[in-house]
């Protein structure tokens, strides 16, 4: 069954299938939110889901995936405003910076995360929500009602930006080390 078809069964009363839904997206989407907030990650983990269960009670959820993502980030970003702190994981897989001697280090890429974060909002959700959210371009753009092209665009801009910053911060810290 779809997605749609599970949701539209569960509010038809069919309980089984939520369990299904929910075996089928419950780890993308824990691993989702730890890799934003560490600390909080459960009790958001529930949350997603009692609003989730709630919006399918109420009304037709079209994309259900898109849908229960959409409502993670959105408490991410509500639980943002309160704390103006952003937690990032420390496993992030990416491409050494060209002509780089070093391997980058993982407080380098924490640091450059929190600046691609808080300089390029948009360029870091679509990263996050690929990467982390395990989610296609074209299930992004549906998310952010896109082009998936403009997501995959923003995904490459945002790749780019993290090189740039990785090597400025490289080059920085080889001069310090010469001074």
């Amino acid at each position: 069954m779809t997605d749609r078809e599970l949701i539209w069964e569960y509010a038809n009363g069919n309980l089984d299938t939520f369990h299904v839904f929910y075996g089928r997206y419950k780890d993308a989407l824990y691993t989702f939110l730890h890799n934003r907030c560490r600390e909080e990650a459960g009790d958001l983990f529930q949350e997603t889901f009692v609003r989730f269960i709630d919006a399918a009670a109420q009304r037709e959820v079209t994309n259900p995936k898109a849908y229960l993502f959409q409502i993670a980030l959105n408490l991410i970003r509500n639980l943002g405003r309160k704390a103006k702190v952003v937690s990032l994981s420390a496993e992030f897989d990416l491409p050494e910076p060209e002509n780089e001697e070093e391997p980058v280090n993982e407080a380098a890429l924490k640091e450059s995360l929190v600046e691609l974060a808080q300089e390029k909002p948009l360029f870091y959700d679509v990263l996050h929500l690929h990467i982390f959210g395990k989610m296609t371009f074209e299930e992004i753009g549906k998310l952010k009602e896109m082009s998936k092209d403009t997501i995959a665009s923003r995904y490459r801009y945002a790749i780019h930006y993290l090189r740039n910053i990785l090597q400025n911060n490289f080059l920085e810290t080889r001069e310090v080390e010469n001074v």
